[in-house]
């Protein structure tokens, strides 16, 4: 019995307790609630300050009203009175599609059920029958999806509908409460408030914008009048200059020259002259001209019908562009444009030189392209400078003549008392000089060969006096010189050989002796050194110094230096033994690939021997019998198919085929390789037109085909004569070969690409310039080098390197390829990073191309690949 009651009671304590852990966690859960609640509207709070844009804070409302109840189908639309229209501004739906900028009329939008929420400015929760109801009695209009729930709420501000908010269902496991109506209903305030504030930001931002607007407006009224003042306070100066100029140029030709440089400063005058009248009246003279096409203007010419000899007559200054000198021609005021006045200028202007109301000459200004403009403002100001420029001529002219007669006067005087003493004078500066040019360069001052060989010849005598002096020879061959010569012009030429030669000098020591022997070579005598690593040292010392950048004008060039040593080893050295082999052991360091130096010894004298041989063999080869192509297939990666073919140069030699980098440096130095150019190329136009589905080739070309526009033609022509269209054919252009700024080499490539033939960049990669290669040039292919495929499947730095060229090709529109691929792997990681196309030993052994004339190709062992 006492069991029984005593379980009683423990039941009823659990049934308290049960109710109690109920009603804890009613009230966890309202809690829970009105913190989702309380963060909601402190996010609300915060949007008015965070967002930066309308459509982040609407997006933003969104995320928040999701927090609270579902949202997957919601929308915010507001209302503008003025237009009487309903803009959707935010809207995310499951089934409809309504654009969020587009407005709606507000009659159109009224008979829905967001147009009903704002008419009646009460929230609205979805009942079947409410919405039949509404139906029947044509409150509302069905403009959607028919949901399953909706729930709506106008927006307020001010007493007035604003807008409204919706979220809806269309699925039956999302309903909605009559709680979710008053938290919709509680939290749509706070978001009418937030909005409120966020648009109050933007008028005012744009209110900010349109006082800034006005300001800047201001600012640029007063700079333009600040711009008039300098440019009269500029012309006073000018005026004042001129002035100046008359007293102090020592010579007519400085007083123009100045005269130009402050015209500058006021008008354009790039194309600029003075005319005078002779004292007779029937000629002009040109003292002083600037132009861009007539460099070669007559000094003086008989009076005739031209544009200057009008502003003569007419003593007026005159404003001509090209209608205004067709009506001259037609009026026979002027003659029409001959080589007798020079090119004919687009726009023209001239002023009469005045002084006493007689025209002395013309001052003109004129220009050949469209780019540059002349108005009326500009004649007027040439007028009036011209007034001042008239008087200062006049005055200069008189002031020149008073000092040329007494110059001529002083100069008489000095002339008989000082005549012996010059002509002794003369004599032995006759005698220095012809002395000094004998044994000199010219440009640099440095000994020449003859002054060098006795220096030579007198420190060999030493030599065998004192065995135990050690001295070298050193050949110093500049890179690129040719390059910098043919591309820059000879006067950049000249200023680079000076700059090269101090450079040099710094490098050595003040009893060594440094000599030029003419064109880009240099020779060193280092006397007195310890070891041959000596030399070796201020070798090392002279490259460093010619890889640093030569300036010219705004641009950098870079050269570099080829150094062959020659070390005295007997007391019976001749100096022919010494400059030979130290000439020797310089080339034998460019063939090994430039910047670099080589100590001569008796392989090097081997191999030179050879090379000797090889050029014979070269000279008196035959380009069809000597000659042949060799066909390497170009695959499309990813699908292994063949995409188009490449045909290289091989010299048959005994019983191997030669690659063309084992004897076109030889072709070079004898002047073959542009004939061996258009050999190939003509064979590649034969073998496609044999075979109108042939793939496109491509075919190797030396870049010295892009220094004269005849040499560009004559491809031109071949391609044409073949017909062959341009298009099936891609040129590659070695990187190595192609020059910074070089405009000549950019104007050819522009022509072929214009004639229609794909430009490959070879060798993409191996030198400094590779980018502004493939971004100012027209090249339509890039074909990287072999040095980035060998490691690309290995090395991480070299994927992204390629990753990174392949996604600058893909925006310029170039074509990217690969070549050397010689296993699956860099196939692979080649694909990966968005290399498509390549060749390689992985695809296949090269073909020899058989001649339309040949009926089987000659069996011989390669010597090598592409």
């Amino acid at each position: 019995m006492q069991q029984s009651i005593e379980l009683i009671k423990k039941q009823k304590e659990i049934a308290r307790l049960r109710k109690a852990v109920a009603r804890l966690q009613d009230l966890a859960l309202k809690y829970r609630e009105s913190e989702v609640i309380q963060k909601a509207l402190f996010k609300i709070s915060e949007l008015a300050s965070s967002v930066t844009d309308m459509q982040q804070f609407y997006q933003s409302v969104h995320n928040i009203i999701g927090d609270l109840m579902v949202a997957k189908n919601f929308f915010i639309c507001l209302y503008d009175q003025t237009e009487d229209t309903v803009k959707f501004v935010y809207f995310v739906d499951e089934y409809d599609d309504i654009p969020s900028l587009e407005s709606i009329p507000a009659e159109l939008l009224g008979k829905g059920l967001t147009g009903y929420v704002m008419r009646t400015g009460k929230p609205f929760l979805y009942d079947a029958e409410v919405f039949k109801r509404l139906l029947d009695s044509g409150e509302i209009r069905d403009l959607g999806a028919a949901p399953v729930d909706w729930l709506g709420v106008p927006l307020h501000s001010d007493n007035r509908v604003i807008g409204a908010m919706v979220v809806q269902s269309y699925t039956e496991d999302v309903r909605y409460s009559e709680a979710d109506k008053e938290l919709f209903m509680f939290v749509s305030q706070h978001i009418v408030n937030a909005l409120e504030r966020v648009r109050q930001r933007e008028l005012m931002q744009a209110e900010i914008e349109h006082q800034t607007a006005r300001l800047r407006q201001i600012n640029d009224d007063l700079k333009s009048e600040i711009a008039e003042r300098e440019r009269a306070q500029q012309l006073s100066s000018v005026l004042f200059s001129i002035s100046e100029v008359t007293n102090t140029s020592d010579s007519m030709k400085s007083f123009y020259e100045q005269l130009h440089r402050q015209i500058g400063q006021l008008i354009n005058n790039d194309n600029f002259f003075v005319a005078l009248l002779d004292d007779d009246k029937k000629f002009l003279e040109f003292p002083y001209y600037v132009d861009a096409f007539d460099n070669n203007l007559q000094k003086k010419r008989p009076l005739a019908r031209g544009m200057t000899e009008y502003v003569i007559r007419h003593k007026k200054p005159v404003f001509i562009e090209r209608e205004k000198y067709a009506e001259l021609i037609s009026s026979g005021e002027v003659e029409g444009s001959t080589s007798y006045y020079g090119t004919q200028p687009t726009q023209w202007l001239g002023s009469p030189l005045l002084v006493d109301d007689e025209v002395i000459g013309v001052l003109s200004v004129q220009t050949y392209s469209d780019k540059v403009t002349y108005k009326q403002d500009d004649l007027e100001l040439l007028n009036f400078v011209s007034q001042h420029v008239a008087v200062a001529i006049e005055r200069r002219r008189n002031a020149d003549e008073v000092r040329r007669v007494n110059a001529y006067l002083e100069r008489k005087v000095a002339e008989r008392t000082e005549e012996l003493v010059s002509e002794i004078e003369r004599r032995k500066k006759v005698e220095e000089k012809l002395f000094y040019d004998a044994h000199h360069d010219a440009l640099t001052g440095l000994p020449n060969r003859s002054m060098f060989t006795e220096r030579l010849q007198q420190t060999l005598k030493h030599k065998r006096r004192y065995p135990h002096h050690n001295f070298a020879v050193l050949f110093v061959d500049l890179d690129r010189f040719k390059d910098i010569n043919d591309t820059l012009g000879h006067s950049a030429g000249d200023e680079f050989l000076l700059e090269a030669s101090r450079r040099i000098g710094e490098c050595i020591r003040d009893n060594d002796t440094i000599a030029r022997l003419g064109g880009d070579e240099f020779v060193i005598l280092l006397d007195m050194i310890r070891h041959i690593e000596d030399a070796c040292d201020i070798a090392s010392r002279i490259i460093e110094k010619m890889k640093l950048p030569f300036v010219f004008g705004e641009s950098e060039h870079y050269s570099g230096a080829s150094v062959g040593i020659a070390e005295c080893k007997s007391r019976n050295d001749s100096a022919e033994r010494l400059l030979r082999d130290a000439d020797a052991a310089m080339y034998q360091a460019k063939s090994m690939g430039r910047g670099r130096y080589v100590v001569f010894d008796e392989s090097i004298h081997k191999d030179l021997v050879a090379s000797l041989n090889r050029e014979t063999e070269l000279r008196h080869a035959q380009f069809d019998q000597d000659f042949i192509l060799q066909k390497f297939t170009v695959h499309e990666l990813g699908k292994n198919q063949p995409v188009a073919q490449e045909l290289l140069l091989r010299w048959q030699r005994d019983d191997s085929l030669l690659p063309a980098d084992r004897f076109l440096a030889i072709a070079e130095k004898t002047g073959m390789t542009m004939a061996l150019d258009q050999w190939m190329l003509t064979r590649c136009c034969e073998l496609l037109a044999s075979d109108d589905e042939a793939l496109p080739v491509y075919v190797s070309i030396s870049a010295k085909h892009l220094f004269k526009l005849a040499d560009v033609k004559a491809i031109q022509e071949i391609i044409t004569d073949s017909g062959v269209a341009p298009e099936r054919l891609i040129l590659e252009f070695s990187e190595t070969e192609l020059h910074d700024n070089s405009k000549r080499q950019l104007s050819c490539l522009r022509q072929l690409a214009e004639f229609g033939v794909g430009l490959a960049l070879n060798e993409f990669g191996r030198s400094a310039g590779a980018l502004q290669y493939i971004l100012n040039y027209p090249f339509t292919h890039v074909k990287l080098d072999p040095r980035f495929v060998a490691d690309i499947a290995t090395s991480q730095r070299a994927q992204t390197m390629v990753r990174n060229v392949v996604h600058l090709c893909r925006d310029l529109g170039i074509e990217i390829s690969a070549s050397g691929i010689d296993t699956t792997d860099q196939q692979k990681a080649l694909v990966h990073n968005g290399v498509n196309v390549g060749q390689g030993s992985l695809f296949g052994e090269p073909e020899q191309v058989k001649s339309l004339s040949q009926d089987e190709p000659t069996q011989v062992q390669s010597a090598g690949t592409a």
